[in-house]
């Protein structure tokens, strides 16, 4: 399995084991999904080996960024699993004194907005390989000069903040052959 499906797979696992955790919390289910835990630990473990050892920044970039975000949850739940075990909590309904978090409304949401940002991560990794292997196959016919696709992707990720902060996310990249040279350019869609 490539790492884009790896972290795809896994990204819906952890909002799964998110809404298992807080159907704990609120005193819907009587038992803390650890287990689960656990197993979701030894995935993210081979997700941090497998980035380690690829080229792809892309990729790299999209497993950092899940595992941030289960690290992030990780805590959360094991504080408040401590929490309740240690006798400062009490699962419930007001589990989440006001946050709104244990709202079923509030957990579509943001599982929702979770889905639209790795959406998002996947098209922009999927735009950026197609990029980078036109300038590729473009240098290669035009110019007969090499390039690796990891320079050239590496290249466009640095590019890709501040095309985003003048266009937002409604760009795509042209890649033209013009006055001796393959250029690549963003442009608004």
């Amino acid at each position: 399995m490539h790492i884009g499906e790896f972290v795809s797979t896994l990204a819906t696992k952890i909002e799964k084991l998110d809404h298992d955790f807080n159907m704990y919390f609120s005193a819907q289910e009587k038992k803390a999904p650890l287990q689960a835990l656990e197993n979701m630990k030894r995935e993210i473990n081979l997700l941090m080996q497998g980035a380690t050892d690829s080229q792809n920044l892309v990729e790299k970039n999209l497993a950092t960024q899940l595992i941030n975000r289960f690290t992030t949850y990780r805590q959360k739940w094991e504080r408040c699993v401590r929490d309740i075990e240690e006798g400062r909590a009490k699962p419930g309904a007001k589990f989440f004194s006001g946050l709104g978090s244990s709202d079923l409304s509030d957990l579509k949401s943001a599982a929702n907005s979770i889905e639209r940002r790795d959406a998002e991560a996947f098209a922009m990794s999927a735009m950026i390989d197609n990029t980078a292997n036109k300038f590729i196959e473009l240098s290669k016919k035009y110019t007969n000069k090499a390039y690796s696709f990891e320079a050239v992707s590496e290249m466009l990720v640095k590019k890709v903040g501040d095309i985003q902060q003048k266009f937002g996310n409604n760009f795509s990249f042209d890649v033209y052959y013009e006055d001796g040279k393959v250029k690549i350019k963003p442009v608004r869609k």
